[in-house]
């Protein structure tokens, strides 16, 4: 199943630079991800803090369980909402 990851400012949000504490250790949860199969793609928004991911999971609960081990939600720099998605059209170039 996919599940859409939409992450917003926490509590603990703050601006910082792309190689910031939050910022790296979320990347490379996120590559970890990315090379265990599980996240498809992901990235940061370009109108206001935040960004998303697609996660290709067996379950909403393990969905779940990747975000929730991400440092940057641990801390609180970002919350989460997933929403499970169905793809009913693709492009590919």
């Amino acid at each position: 199943m996919h599940v859409a990851v939409i992450y917003s400012k926490g509590p603990s949000w703050r601006i910082e630079r792309p190689d910031g504490e939050h910022t790296s250790r979320h990347i490379a949860h996120q590559r970890s991800n990315f090379e265990a199969g599980k996240l498809l793609m992901g990235g940061p928004f370009t109108d206001e803090p935040g960004g998303m991911a697609i996660l290709d999971v067996e379950t909403r609960d393990e969905a779940g369980e990747i975000v929730q081990n991400d440092p940057a939600v641990k801390a609180g720099f970002y919350v989460v909402a997933l929403h499970p998605w169905r793809i009913t059209q693709k492009h590919l170039k």
